[in-house]
């Protein structure tokens, strides 16, 4: 898991050959703009999840097998518990497959406070509890095929 703001982005280009892609797309789009749903940047390999929602109080911890997550608050800041995924134990909602998603009934190991104008990296190991916020809550979930 990373968090960092996202004027230091190019420090972690070199992680993945789809970041730099990522980040470029994350400091160029004005995403005021932008409505809900999903945005297109290379198919299923790199894409963007525009999302507006009332913020939850809680939420359930999800993982993925295909795709890393880089998580952008645009309106509020945002909490989003962390716990490994290894300290997981049998999810509540098994794998699927199609959604590349499972949930985990779980109490976090950090709890993470993220500001307008940082980001998050969640890769396949890191279970993640995302949107926990007062009020509507616009974000942004790149999704980076692995």
């Amino acid at each position: 898991m990373i968090l960092d703001s996202l004027k230091n982005a190019t420090h972690y280009e070199a992680l993945h050959p789809r970041f730099k892609q990522a980040f470029e797309v994350l400091k160029q789009t004005d995403f005021s703009a932008v409505k809900a749903g999903r945005m297109e940047i290379d198919g299923d390999n790199l894409f963007i999840n525009v999302m507006e929602m009332n913020g939850k109080t809680t939420a359930l911890f999800e993982a993925h097998k295909k795709y890393i997550d880089i998580q952008v608050p645009l309106s509020i800041n945002e909490k989003m518990g962390w716990k490994s995924l290894e300290n997981c134990g049998t999810p509540s909602v098994l794998y699927d497959d199609t959604k590349d998603v499972m949930f985990f009934d779980e109490q976090p190991e950090a709890m993470i406070d993220v500001a307008v104008g940082q980001f998050t990296v969640f890769f396949p190991e890191d279970a993640h509890a995302p949107s926990i916020a007062n009020g509507f809550l616009k974000k942004l979930i790149v999704k980076i095929k692995i």
